[in-house]
């Protein structure tokens, strides 16, 4: 059986999905007892329309509040006080002692021993009217799951959890995520719902009527013991090679389908086979949202634009299959892609560095700088139309050899999470230094003396 588990928002209640039906848990940061290791197991939500009624009345937009409790003999939270509130003075921490009343933890721990007495943290979020937060509209099903599960875990017959933590974008796709908890560990299973992530399709948040970029959200897996499961076996599945071309941004925007009309946003999942030529083949559609809109084929249509640089004679590359995410964005609404993190394929060494040093600042005895460049991206990953953005000290050519240095680097050029990074702008900062060589010229003796 395989578990996905619904995202964590930035509020105590957490969505848990078991392929057969919702369920509810709580989830609450800065609970682990650094002596026990005890972290509180909540097993009784607030309800939501006590959320909702508690929002305080002279609040005007949504809120947060932090508590600190302590745990009761039968799983109540009693003592509570406020340690954090925000927006300040609006009333939420008395909103959040309001409805505390309500949650429950187990009453003992792992080992069986009582929690009463220990202190407890738990933190409520009250949405202003109108305001939502991230939820789900695709994510992957148990097959999508079971694809991605690892080859080591499966050989080893091992289940395993991950949960992932995520940044949701205004078109509601998934930025930014990284790996917060994986057990056990070693198996890859982290490196697994990352692979899924690009999969997932959530609503953004709202805050004053509006789609907000910013919405967190932590998603927790579970791959139970692969009994009966249907995976891909012993081929590995990999995320996000090291590309040397891939569609421009152009290109994407011409793949719009025609099929989309009305459709803000889509995305698509392929899996393909990477041939000797480092380009794929065979490629399949693993999902796609919204269906039907022609994202998926939009997907094998530009699949073809892709190469990665590899050995001909490397026999083990027909045994790799890609997974490639796409997100695609209606080309006449205003171009939201970012360029948050570069993953470097090339960048330049120190004997590199030393050969770029100025000649200025050598002359003028300077042996250390600063600058930066500033450079558009293009599909091959490489760095072009660069400027100099800073330099530290001025006027001894720092900017120009920062120039030089982004001109010998490439970054991977499609995103894990399904973009192209052609044309978007990146500043490299660069710290120079130049360690003298010349040998220090000999004492000359003192006139009438001994050396």
């Amino acid at each position: 059986m395989i578990v996905l588990g619904v995202p964590v928002l930035s509020r105590p209640l957490v969505l848990g999905l078991m392929i057969c039906g919702l369920s509810l848990s709580s989830a609450h940061a800065g609970n682990d007892d650094a002596q026990t290791g005890w972290r509180p197991q909540f097993v009784q939500p607030v309800p939501q329309a006590k959320i909702k009624a508690a929002f305080p009345k002279t609040a005007t937009t949504s809120g947060k509040a932090l508590l600190g409790c302590v745990a009761a003999k039968d799983g109540r939270l009693v003592d509570c006080k406020v340690l954090k509130e925000l927006p300040d003075g609006q009333g939420f921490g008395e909103a959040a002692l309001s409805v505390v009343g309500y949650e429950r933890i187990k009453t003992k721990d792992r080992a069986g021993a009582s929690v009463e007495g220990r202190p407890v943290q738990t933190s409520f979020e009250f949405l202003a009217p109108g305001d939502a937060n991230p939820d789900w509209i695709r994510k992957p099903t148990g097959q999508d799951i079971a694809n991605v599960y690892p080859k080591v875990a499966l050989e080893k017959r091992v289940g395993g959890r991950a949960t992932i933590k995520c940044q949701v974008t205004v078109e509601g796709f998934l930025d930014a995520c990284k790996v917060l908890f994986e057990e056990p560990e070693g198996m890859n299973f982290g490196a697994a719902g990352l692979q899924l992530a690009p999969q997932f399709r959530m609503s953004p948040m709202i805050r004053g009527g509006k789609a907000t970029p910013g919405g967190e959200v932590t998603i927790p897996i579970i791959w139970s013991e692969p009994i009966g499961v249907s995976t891909l076996g012993s081929t590995p599945v990999v995320l996000d090679p090291p590309w040397t071309r891939v569609p421009s941004q152009a290109e994407v925007d011409a793949a719009w389908p025609k099929g989309a009309a009305g459709v803000q946003s889509g995305q698509a999942a392929l899996r393909c086979v990477l041939t000797k030529t480092g380009q794929l083949r065979s490629c399949d559609v693993i999902s796609e949202a919204p269906r039907g809109k022609g994202f998926g084929r939009a997907a094998l249509d530009l699949s073809k634009l892709f190469q990665v640089n590899v050995d001909p004679n490397d026999r083990s590359v027909r045994d790799y299959k890609v997974d490639l995410p796409f997100r695609f964005r209606d080309p006449s609404l205003p171009d939201n892609r970012r360029l948050t993190k570069p993953r470097w394929v090339t960048t330049l060494t120190a004997e590199g560095m030393a050969l770029i040093y100025p000649e200025a600042a050598i002359k003028a005895k300077v042996l250390s700088g600063r600058a930066a460049a500033t450079c558009v991206v293009t599909a091959e990953g490489r760095l072009t139309n660069c400027e100099a953005a800073r330099e530290s000290p001025a006027g001894l050519d720092f900017g120009a050899a920062a120039i030089k240095a982004a001109s010998t680097m490439r970054m991977n050029p499609w995103t894990k999470e399904g973009d192209t990074l052609d044309g978007l702008t990146v500043t490299v900062p660069f710290q120079f230094s130049f360690a003298d060589d010349t040998p220090a010229e000999p004492v000359k003796p003192a006139q009438g003396g001994q050396p």
